[in-house]
């Protein structure tokens, strides 16, 4: 699995150890369907995060121009869904509108606070290997002269 995986994972599950005893409360507090429209809206947003470590494996086998179509197919996308699935029960009437959405932001703040030291590092890691990667090469150039 590679890291970008493992970080989606480590990150998703994290928020539900915290979605888990905020839900509780939202249950406790407010009742059951708000509840269950926090549990929803995080379900939502995990989907969305998890989305996210597909896109960038996606975009490490690409040309840049490929890369930059299927990056905004994958924007794109996940907006439309996020739309559906949130905009959806809302209109409906399915869910208190509130709690469901909190649940969605939640994970989106949780991902950028969590999510983004680890991605940092991420690319600290593929910075710094390709570096080590270009001074081989030329090690090797100046060696074959």
């Amino acid at each position: 699995m590679s890291d970008h995986w493992r970080l989606a994972f480590r990150c998703a599950g994290l928020i539900i150890l915290l979605a888990i005893p905020a839900g509780a409360l939202l249950m406790y507090l407010y009742g059951r369907p708000s509840g269950g429209a926090f549990g929803y809206g995080v379900a939502v947003g995990l989907l969305s995060l998890l989305s996210t470590a597909l896109t960038v494996t996606l975009l490490a086998r690409r040309s840049m121009a490929g890369g930059m179509a299927v990056g905004a197919a994958s924007f794109a996308g996940r907006c439309v869904f996020a739309a559906g699935a949130l905009g959806a029960p809302a209109y409906l009437g399915l869910w208190p509108v509130l709690p469901m959405l909190g649940g969605f932001a939640g994970v989106y703040l949780a991902e950028n606070v969590v999510l983004l030291p680890g991605a940092l590092k991420i690319s600290h890691k593929s910075i710094k290997r390709e570096a080590e990667r270009s001074a081989r090469e030329r090690v090797e150039r100046r060696a074959e002269a």
